[in-house]
């Protein structure tokens, strides 16, 4: 959690900066929609679906005397199957970017034609970070498996770096194209930061690809329906986004990844770092059939992201203008910039919620060597999201609420999956001890909304500037609601905090 909360002031800092230099103009949406079908093709080829396939398969290998020996070749071979099928689908994308374009924006977008040229140039410079992000997720699956989590959650500080390089230093000479390559520069220190670690835990690659070997195959089948999975939820995330919010008027697309960004780092923190630990433990206890030792890490991981993650889904709905104000404005990122991005927020605020308990949900299946399930539900609730895209993000006017609909739909359709999920495994093993995980989301519930309270009653009796709102309604809603979260008797909110001290003490 602390490595994910410094990659994500860092990455606040990468945003900011880019935001001073292009505002939320068309040039900035060009490169967020350019990164679409990159973004894509890592999510396919590598990123989730590789870990989630190659992990429980790996851990086998290295949690026995006999076969670790081996594990360094099933490591070697998935890495060069996944690298040539990158490799193949950037080289496609390079030959026909414009194609890709008009794919993403569609026929109605506002996008004038030079902008659209504009994107096809930067997604064939894209790809390329896409291609060593590939790698280095790689490393970060392997090094997940050892049980080693602190240079991978360090890694995305070294992107951020490089993305604000390309933004400071190299912008005033190359415009846009600078964000670009500063994003490749990212990719490469996104990698070299893991190397030590994968040497210290002697991670070997050969240059070896047996296609017919039974392993390497395990993978691939373990893969496939999560690399499906992995393409729809990009499709209504990104593209979604860029096609219908590039429909919506200039600024749109940018506003949408601006709040995304906000909405990602409490997710990131709390949600896919507590979904990444929890995932060796499940997968150990699913290898060894153990359904009470799966059912109380599931239960555990879950009652712990709702105590942290709703309040933080109060806090910053309730101070997202003042953090958007101090974080992003200046420049050419103006008021009506600020009021586009917490238009947008106020609806993020849901998807954090279901997001962060997905990144639970989908482990457990996956722990279990189960892709396939997932993979059916989201097909379902993907159908669903794109539905209520559409007719959510009708102007204000005509009933819709304009480009908030794009995140209250994606909301509405994860928050689905996330129960269809919950009640398949509450079957298979005979319960998930729900009714723990429901009274503590009740009174993580009720405490939030004491802490919200008391947040904007304070704010309201008090002028305060950006800075101060947050401090003094940050640091009095934190306190408020670990009061009353103690006095529900809600243990998280003592035992994680003890915990995170004695591990800092231990290392």
């Amino acid at each position: 959690m602390l490595g994910i909360a410094a990659s994500n002031v860092v990455g606040i800092l990468r945003q900011r900066a880019i935001n001073i230099r292009f505002g939320t103009g068309f040039e900035l949406d060009a490169f967020n929609a350019a990164n679409d079908i990159p973004a894509l093709l890592f999510a396919i080829f590598s990123g989730g679906a590789l870990a989630f396939a190659f992990l429980p398969v790996y851990s086998e290998f290295i949690n026995n005397e006999e076969q670790r020996a081996e594990s360094n070749r099933l490591f070697s071979q998935v890495m060069n199957g996944m690298f040539l099928l990158l490799a193949v689908s950037g080289l496609i994308v390079i030959l026909f970017a414009p194609a890709f374009v008009r794919l993403i924006l569609g026929p109605d977008t506002a996008f004038p034609v030079d902008i659209q040229i504009l994107m096809g140039r930067l997604m064939r410079i894209l790809v390329l970070a896409t291609v060593l992000f590939a790698i280095s997720g790689m490393i970060t699956a392997a090094l997940h498996a050892h049980q080693h989590f602190l240079l991978p959650a360090f890694s995305p500080v070294m992107y951020s770096l490089g993305i604000i390089f390309g933004a400071v230093v190299l912008t005033p000479s190359m415009g846009v194209y600078g964000l670009a390559w500063g994003t490749v520069l990212g990719a490469i220190l996104h990698l070299l930061i893991q190397l030590p670690a994968a040497l210290r835990h002697k991670l070997r690659w050969y240059p070896l690809l047996d296609l017919k070997d039974a392993n390497l195959r395990r993978v691939a089948i373990l893969m496939a329906p999560r690399m499906v999975d992995l393409m729809l939820a990009r499709i209504t995330i990104d593209i979604i986004n860029s096609r219908i919010g590039g429909q919506l008027g200039e600024g749109r697309v940018s506003a949408l990844a601006n709040a995304y960004q906000l909405m990602n780092m409490p997710e990131t923190i709390i949600g896919t770092a507590i979904g990444i630990a929890a995932f060796p433990t499940l997968a150990a206890f699913a290898a060894k059939k153990d359904l009470v030792g799966q059912r109380a890490a599931f239960s555990n991981a879950m009652r712990a992201i709702l105590t942290l993650v709703l309040p933080a889904a109060v806090g910053l709905l309730i101070l997202g203008e003042p953090v958007i104000r101090l974080l992003f404005e200046g420049g050419e990122f103006d008021n009506n910039s600020v009021q586009l991005t917490y238009f947008a927020l106020q609806f993020y605020m849901l998807t954090l919620i279901s997001h962060s308990l997905l990144e639970v949900v989908i482990r457990a299946f996956a722990a279990s060597q189960d892709t396939y399930t997932p993979l059916y539900v989201s097909l379902f609730t993907t159908t669903v999201n794109i539905a209520l895209a559409f007719w959510l993000s009708r102007p204000l006017g005509a009933g819709g609420v304009a480009h908030g609909g794009l995140p209250l739909a994606n909301a509405i359709a994860v928050g689905l999956e996330v129960a269809i999920g919950m009640w398949i495994l509450r079957r298979r093993w005979n319960g998930i001890n729900l009714r723990e995980i429901l009274v503590d989301a009740g009174k993580a519930l009720i405490a939030a909304v004491v802490m919200g309270l008391v947040i904007v009653s304070v704010l309201n009796a008090v002028a305060l500037g950006s800075l101060m709102s947050i401090v003094v309604g940050g640091g009095l809603g934190a306190l408020v609601y670990f009061i009353v979260a103690s006095l529900l008797g809600i243990r998280e909110v003592r035992t994680l905090p003890i915990m995170l001290v004695k591990q800092i003490f231990q290392r």
